[in-house]
């Protein structure tokens, strides 16, 4: 593995430490990882609404929100089982990193997009040959957004290889392309809802790649799961119950995000919510790969199948 980047993981673990969920009982501790976001709050809701506990996991949520150092950390042992996109766990087994997938999570719907593309109010920006040549924001490089972008610029006559794209944080998003410090910037929830009132949304960029995919998927390193396939069984089944009481239960999702971020009533209510895969299938996987092979953010291909851990 790179060394260096497993230490600057484990770095940002220890100083997250103080961050972390308590535990939902006792016995054996079993390390997952969140993000305060919609998108990648799973666990979070799982952790309360009782569902680790009623299975008897005792689980520590600890936050880190890089899909690449959260790749490093579970590599490295910092973290039991990780949360990213399928771009980063297929670009860290690729350099080498022990990781398999063992659930879905985070699912893009088409029909209720909670990540957009948007640009300043007064941009004269109005098509995808506009973005030729601009600079375009997203959570991080090289990974899901930025695969988007290029292939619906693609897709709608546009040549996407002169986009420059900066890595911002989405509370920062709006400001920055009001500020005409970037042209364009995708932007997901919470921040969406509370930017919209200051920007105008240009675009879909992730309908390009499938109506559905897998935005985020629990992995974990493989050298653990041989170790632990009764705890990571457990864990998928927990996950699946949790993916379909959030989807269905939004209002107490909303109430258990806004203890762990400064949301108005108004903005949880008005957010376009994220929505959970209950099973894990390939089919939901392959299409982001594919993408990002395309655009060269992964060097070669890679079949999804070959990223799930057998036999949970």
């Amino acid at each position: 593995m790179r060394r260096s980047a497993a230490v600057r993981a484990l770095v940002a673990l220890g100083a997250l430490a103080g961050s972390s969920v308590a535990t939902a009982q006792t016995g054996p501790v079993l390390r997952v990882a969140t993000s305060p976001s919609d998108t990648f709050a799973e666990a979070l809701y799982a952790q309360g609404a009782g569902f680790f506990k009623d299975a008897g996991l005792n689980v520590e949520l600890v936050s880190l929100s890089n899909s690449g150092s959260l790749a490093a950390a579970v590599a490295g042992g910092a973290i039991d089982i990780g949360l990213g996109n399928p771009i980063a766990v297929a670009s860290a087994r690729a350099q080498g990193l022990p990781l398999s997938v063992i659930a879905p999570s985070a699912l893009f719907v088409a029909k209720a997009p909670a990540t957009v593309l948007i640009v300043a109010k007064n941009s004269t920006l109005t098509s995808a040959k506009d973005l030729e040549g601009k600079t375009i924001a997203a959570i991080e490089v090289r990974g899901t957004q930025q695969a988007s972008i290029r292939e619906w610029m693609a897709k709608n006559g546009a040549d996407p290889s002169g986009v420059k794209f900066v890595e911002l944080p989405f509370t920062t998003m709006a400001a920055m392309v009001n500020q005409n410090r970037v042209d364009a910037a995708m932007i997901g929830e919470p921040a969406l809802s509370a930017a919209k009132p200051l920007v105008r949304i240009f675009a879909s960029p992730y309908e390009a790649v499938a109506p559905e995919w897998y935005l985020a998927v629990w992995f974990a390193n493989a050298g653990w799961l041989q170790k632990n396939r009764a705890t990571a069984r457990t864990f998928v089944a927990v996950m699946s119950k949790t993916a379909t009481w959030a989807n269905a239960h939004q209002a107490e999702t909303g109430a258990m995000l806004q203890k762990v971020l400064p949301l108005t009533d108004d903005v949880v209510a008005k957010m376009t919510r994220a929505q959970y895969g209950v099973k894990l299938d390939t089919q939901y996987m392959q299409p982001i790969l594919d993408t990002a092979v395309k655009y060269g953010i992964l060097k070669t291909p890679v079949d999804a199948k070959d990223m799930i851990f057998p036999d949970l």
